[in-house]
């Protein structure tokens, strides 16, 4: 799409941004005493009023936290144009104008970097709950002159609350269907003249909304997380900071709805399933500690040093089949281990015409990462066995047949009931149940078994190791080991160092025009290792036979069970920069145009040994920016309008793949290019002294170019080039009508976004079910949220109590068709959007 075209869609929410102001800014309802509050960022490494940055900067305060019931980063999406989260804690995924990262890969980096307290943040990190947060802030497009750490698409940045001179305290509750019971706690106190201390606590549990009748229900939340910070104002000059922060999560995985004929039911909506996952969970055990150090050198110049070190353990076992079937069971698991210490100094000289920032970063991190992927018995004779009119299968009945040929000579059986019991054992689907088309049938063994002399199960057992010996394998085995783990893994050992040097310098020009321009050079470097110990089964090696090998579930190229050691080491390094010209038109609009570049790393692929030949390629990006920002009509209409056209170099994806010679599909990182241009607005309007109304939208264009891969289907998807165009908004209501027995505020948000997951060439949109090709109910579907609360404060602000709902039109979307054994067992499944939720908010501040 041409910019022309680009604005030309965009010509609604524009309309809506540029002319409301002007209709409605002589009208006599407008008192000239009443405008918007100045949002103060340290986007440029100095406090600034957020319109005053020459930057697409959005920010998420700690009301907006509370109007919305946002939780973590997930919860806030909506209200920042071009911003997405992905579900989940462990392998959350940012996303800004499109661009994101793999989000299960160690061996790679984040798109978006994330910093907490001035901090570098992992991205399995990066879920830290909103506890006594003061704001979020956002920024759009390459950084890395302004942050300890490159970036490619943009940087998230979370500011909690300092302590501060004073007492202050709060407790807090949020209640609502679904088991809703969040508290929240937090209370900051001078310890002497010069220390003040500020400690949080904050808890959120809440049942599942998806109904599992055979296992853990899907959605349910179980977090714990606090802060304690100290602060010690040294002399007037100088303080110091310390403060440690620790998160506990105890969740159910994302959900998997079963969409095949092994499912609970074909309606993903009736948001009832029967998964027999083991042990569902999806955990982070984490701490941190964060030591900043400030003295001001002079009125224009000052220094900053921080050090922070963070450890945590994530684990995320996850349904792969959707169904409480034994015998196309599995899942997968991803146990991760990180510990990670990030040094960062800063000079900052701030003058009349001239300001500067200029630091050094170095981090080391060391990573510990174990894929699992866990089968059953059962599974595994499924897939070894196969359809019995092919392959070992077939060999399997021809025995059978041998072993029963005696009792039919001697006329103790017809053929016909030999027929009968070979088909049974054997499970041969020339039964009425078709799906059943593996070896065991658990039915009537000892019908079967006492013809032979062998007994029944476990005695069983032996007959099929006559098999397995007659057959020269060990990959064959009877009943008695059904329900057992069968588990392949992959261990993946990281030590990674980052350093980097940076400057940014702004020079006023004139009075209404400045120039910016900074540099930074980043340095990468990683050792990455693949250990693939083999199969861990309780299984005897048949006499004769050779051991148990892994035939199935197999990574992929170079991915050889009991490989020894493969050890990798690669670095990388790039300079990025920016320039930025900025024209003040007076003391409350500016625009700006700016050209940046940046990078993230390659790496190495977690599931891929072949990577260690090839790494992943660095990702790299040029953007050009055109923006606008503005306080209107007395601060009465506040706009931020930017256009963007950004190139990305070997954009790093995740893929679910299933090449030639590989059994299931697996994640897989792949490179490809992409052109994205886009418009986002930011629209906050006082149309009355009582009622604020808003507006955020994004209009993206994307055309991307994929090298050729498999899907999960094993269908080689050649057509690498695709194009998408994206169109989502976000519309607040703010009412605050004056009342004689408090502060009463009315808050409501629509949120629309478009659905174009269909154009995705890794999207799999429908499936058989019943012998029918059946497309997925709710798939592309747009997102339509209505949203919605009510709320009191006492005069003195001391109470406070507020209504709320989500979803209050029950909006349902679902996504596309996943499943790793989806080509394997015809097993698929999805996920659907969170259902209407409601409750209460209650508050006392002290």
């Amino acid at each position: 799409m041409t910019p022309a075209n680009l604005f030309k869609k965009a010509q609604l929410p524009l309309a809506v941004a540029i002319l409301s102001p002007l209709i409605y800014g002589a009208s006599p309802a407008m008192a000239e005493d009443k405008s918007l509050e100045e949002i103060v960022v340290t986007a440029q490494k100095r406090e600034q009023n957020a319109m005053d940055v020459p930057v697409t900067l959005d920010t998420f305060s700690s009301d907006d936290m509370t109007e919305t019931g946002a939780l973590t980063i997930a919860d806030m999406d909506a209200y920042i144009p071009g911003f997405d989260a992905g579900d989940g804690v462990t392998q959350a995924s940012l996303s800004i104008r499109g661009i994101s990262s793999p989000n299960i890969s160690a061996g790679g980096d984040p798109s978006v970097s994330t910093f907490y307290d001035d901090a570098y943040l992992p991205s399995a990190a990066t879920t830290i709950a909103f506890s006594d947060m003061e704001r979020v802030e956002v920024l759009k497009g390459p950084q890395g002159t302004l942050f300890g750490r490159n970036s490619a698409a943009g940087t998230m940045n979370m500011v909690p609350h300092r302590p501060v001179n004073e007492f202050d305290a709060f407790v807090s509750t949020k209640v609502g269907n679904y088991g809703l019971m969040r508290s929240e706690a937090m209370v900051n106190a001078p310890v002497s003249d010069s220390v003040y201390m500020r400690a949080n606590l904050l808890t959120n549990k809440r049942d599942g909304y998806i109904e599992n009748v055979a296992g853990r229900d899907g959605g349910e939340q179980d977090v714990l997380t606090g802060r304690v910070s100290m602060l010690w104002d040294i002399n007037p000059e100088t303080a110091l900071q310390v403060s440690y922060d620790w998160d506990s999560v105890d969740n159910s995985p994302r959900s998997a709805i079963g969409f095949s004929d092994y499912s609970l039911n074909a309606d993903p909506f009736s948001r009832v399933v029967a998964n027999d996952l083991i042990n569902a969970e999806e955990t982070r055990d984490m701490q941190a500690v964060n030591i900043k150090f400030t003295h001001e050198i002079s009125d224009n110049a000052s220094v900053k040093l921080v050090h922070a070190y963070r450890e945590f353990e994530t684990t995320n076992r996850e349904e792969e089949d959707g169904t409480a079937e034994p015998s196309v069971y599995l899942d997968t698991n991803n146990i991760f281990d990180n510990d990670i210490s990030y040094t960062e100094v800063q000079f900052n000289y701030s003058g009349d015409r001239f300001n500067a920032v200029a630091g050094a970063n170095y981090s080391s991190e060391s990573i510990h990462q174990e894929t699992q992927v866990t089968a059953l018995g059962d599974s595994v004779m499924r897939l070894v066995t196969g359809d019995v009119k092919n392959g070992l299968n077939a060999q399997i009945v021809g025995l059978a047949y041998q072993e029963v040929a005696p009792a039919v000579a001697a006329g103790l059986i017809s053929q016909a009931e030999a027929d009968a019991l070979v088909q049974q054992a054997t499970a041969e689907p020339l039964a009425a149940v078709a799906s059943i088309d593996h070896l065991w049938n658990p039915n009537d063994w000892a019908t079967f078994t006492n013809i032979l002399g062998q007994g029944a199960v476990p005695q069983a057992d032996a007959y099929y190791d006559l098999f397995a010996q007659a057959l020269g394998t060990s990959m064959l085995f009877g009943p008695g080991y059904a329900g057992m783990e069968w588990r392949e893994s992959v261990i993946n050992d990281g030590e990674f160092v980052n350093y980097g040097v940076y400057a940014d310098v702004e020079y006023s020009v004139t009075d209404a025009f400045k120039v910016s321009a900074g540099l930074r050079y980043s340095n990468d470097e990683k050792e990455f290792s693949w250990l693939v110990p083999g199969v861990e089964f309780d299984r005897a090696t048949v006499p004769g036979t050779a051991p148990i090998e892994a035939v199935i579930f197999r990574g992929g190229d170079g991915y050889q069970i009991g490989d020894d050691l493969l050890v990798a080491k690669e670095d990388w390094s790039k300079v990025t920069g920016r320039l930025v010209g900025q024209y003040d038109i007076n003391d409350d609009a500016m625009v700006f145009l700016s050209y940046a570049t940046g990078y993230k790393s390659g790496g190495f692929d977690s599931l891929d040994q072949s990577s260690a030949i090839n790494p992943i390629k660095p990702e790299e990006v040029q953007n050009i920016e055109l923006g606008f920002k503005g306080d209107l009509f007395d601060n009465r209409a506040r706009m931020q309008v930017s256009y963007f056209d950004m190139t990305v170099d070997d954009r790093q994806r995740s893929v679910e793949t299933l090449p030639p010679g590989q059994t299931n599909a697996l994640p897989r990182v792949i490179n490809g290019d992409q052109s994205i241009d886009g418009i986002e607005v930011t629209f906050d309007w006082l149309p009355t002294d009582t009622v604020q109304l808003g507006l955020v939208t994004t209009i993206r264009d994307t055309e991307s170019e994929w090298e050729a891969f498999y899907n999960a289907r094993g269908e080689l998807q050649a057509d690498k080039s695709s194009g998408s165009t994206d169109t989502a908004y976000t519309l607040t209501f703010n009412w605050s009508p004056e009342t004689v027995f408090g502060d009463v505020n009315l808050y409501a948000d629509y949120i629309y976004a478009e659905n174009n997951a269909e154009k995705d060439p890794a999207a799999i949109t429908s499936v058989m079910v019943g012998g029918v090709d059946t497309p997925i109910p709710g798939f592309g579907e747009d997102t339509s949220l209505l949203n919605a609360r009510l709320s009191w404060a006492s005069t003195e602000g001391q109470y406070e109590l507020a209504l709320w709902g989500k979803n209050l039109l029950e909006n349902e979307v679902t996504g596309s068709v996943s499943g790793r054994t989806l080509d394997v067992f015809g097993t698929g499944y999805l996920g659907i959007s969170a259902p209407r939720t409601y409750g209460v908010d209650l508050r006392y501040n002290f």
